[in-house]
């Protein structure tokens, strides 16, 4: 019988040890949050059942012992019956009203029985079995059956095979340690208990519970390993994965102290890991962003526990510039504190280079390879924003080609495209850095020029239209040209001011061309 005992202790003793010694946090495999509170119950109980054994060898129970095992046995089934309440409710953590619960629990048991203090041992053996070991040990039995479908668990079959047989062995520990009781004048206690059960079958009930404990003993281990040896597995996936990936990958400390980086921040950066690791993350900065940006935009928001994202300017070892999408996203541990932060970036600079050519082709006419209408009407409506805001002077000119279809006609569209394109740079060369002049449609052009007196611009109009007179175009000879010039009012819109010029562009043509109108 003692070697019963002291294998019954060990086995649910051991099976506590493997519960507790798994890895708690994995990214691969999600069991249960509280699983630990069935390895508090195994590392209890088994050492209730070696007090049982001690007690066996004196023949006697002390005083002392029986407290042990009065308080000690309920304690472990209440562990039990916690892991099975907490998980079906799926409550993120043991509060404090739970502790206070369970020693509650205790100190009125023992309330409640102290004042038999010959039966107390045997009356609360009993009642801690009915009240806490049943509920628990079945509870227990289903969560286990339920944690086949966890994360990690439902395409690995040998851990659905050692959850079923935990779930099984503690199903039938109910039966043996929940229902067998020793005998005593409470319920059910005087008719299925320790006699009447070896009576029938032959053998103490010690036997079958001990057979339980090392198979969840067994199981328990066979399943923690498996899972570990996964976990490691997809671990090591993980990190092949991250070394060969494409995208950058920095982890650093919470300070931005660098503690590892993948081959491609090596090939991206110029940085070797062994001269990034133990630096700051800023050894790739750039310059070009505020500290506004940095302090209220990217360590705002990885400090608040949110991830990061935005296109960065960084900076190579060898100085030169690359674009980057950076995303940061900050690690916590089981307390809710950040200890880490991974980044990953993908170097954008093709991409971007590409879609800011894309850009300033999408604003320049192919023709005369000066702007188009639609950049001019993005400039204009901002610079009449700007007249409004700081009451500056703006003036909108619009010309065309007088009888250009004359010269299409006569020369032919491709000496026509000639005029044009000669006609765009003698604009461009007549006007200030700070103006702009884009082809309006056909023959048209058109001028915004902002912050210039009136009677300047119209001096400016005039010698514009003297350098087109006196230019000499290949084959067609002599090209004159007609304006209308308009300036800003304070009620302008921008189809207002057009308007404007286009009458006044009219009129020139009515009072005989190669000439300016202000209207």
């Amino acid at each position: 019988m003692v070697y019963i005992y002291f294998i019954y202790g060990l086995s649910f003793f051991s099976f506590g040890l493997a519960v507790l010694l798994y890895p708690k946090m994995s990214a691969f495999i999600k069991l249960s949050a509280h699983f630990w509170l069935i390895g508090v119950f195994g590392i209890i109980h088994g050492i209730s059942e070696w007090i049982d054994m001690f007690a066996y060898i004196e023949q006697t129970k002390t005083p002392v012992v029986e407290m042990a095992s009065f308080v000690i046995l309920p304690l472990s089934f209440l562990f039990l019956l916690y892991f099975g309440l907490i998980s079906l409710s799926e409550q993120k953590k043991v509060s404090y009203t739970h502790i206070k619960f369970v020693v509650g629990t205790l100190l009125l048991m023992f309330a409640v029985f102290s004042f038999q203090s010959d039966n107390l041992y045997l009356e609360g053996n009993v009642w801690a079995r009915y009240l806490f070991g049943i509920p628990g040990i079945f509870l227990t039995s289903y969560v286990l059956f339920m944690q086949k479908d966890a994360q990690g668990i439902e395409t690995l079959i040998s851990a659905k095979v050692y959850l079923f047989i935990l779930s099984f062995s503690f199903f039938f520990y109910g039966i043996f340690a929940g229902i067998v009781v020793p005998k005593a004048p409470i319920l059910m206690a005087s008719i299925i208990n320790y006699t009447t059960f070896q009576e029938y079958f032959g053998v103490p009930v010690q036997v079958f519970r001990s057979f339980c404990g090392v198979v969840s003993a067994f199981a328990a281990i066979a399943l923690f390993q498996l899972l570990r040896q996964r976990t490691e597995m997809d671990m090591l996936k993980l990190s092949s994965a991250i070394e060969h990936s494409g995208d950058s990958v920095v982890i650093t400390d919470r300070n931005g102290v660098i503690e590892y980086v993948n081959s491609a921040f090596e090939q991206q950066t110029g940085f070797t890991k062994k001269e990034a690791i133990g630096k700051k993350s800023n050894i790739v900065k750039s310059g070009r962003h505020s500290i506004d940006f940095y302090r209220n935009e990217l360590w705002a928001t990885i400090l608040s526990k949110n991830i990061f994202r935005s296109y960065m300017l960084n900076k190579k070892k060898n100085g030169e510039l690359y674009h980057e999408y950076k995303a940061i996203a900050p690690i916590v541990d089981a307390k809710g504190n950040i200890s880490y932060f991974v980044s990953t970036g993908k170097d954008v600079t093709e991409q971007m280079l590409l879609e800011e050519k894309l850009r300033e082709l999408a604003a320049i006419d192919k023709l005369t390879g000066i702007s188009n209408r639609l950049r001019f009407d993005e400039v204009l409506q901002f610079s009449i924003d700007r007249a409004k805001r700081y009451k500056v002077n703006l003036s909108v000119i619009l010309f065309d080609v007088d009888k250009f279809k004359k010269v299409n006609d006569t020369y032919g569209h491709l000496c026509g495209d000639d005029v044009l394109k000669m006609i765009a740079k003698i604009g461009h060369d007549s006007i200030r850095k700070s103006d702009l002049i884009a082809r309006w449609g056909g023959d048209e052009f058109i001028i915004l020029q902002s912050n210039i007196p009136s009677d300047e611009a119209q001096i400016l109009v005039e010698r514009l239209r003297h350098n087109i007179e006196s230019y000499n175009f290949k084959d067609v000879g002599k090209v004159t040209v007609s304006f209308g010039v308009t300036h800003f009012k304070e009620d302008d819109t921008k189809e207002s001011l057009i308007k404007r010029a286009d009458d006044a562009l009219y009129e020139a043509k009515e009072h005989g061309r190669n000439r300016v109108e202000v209207k």
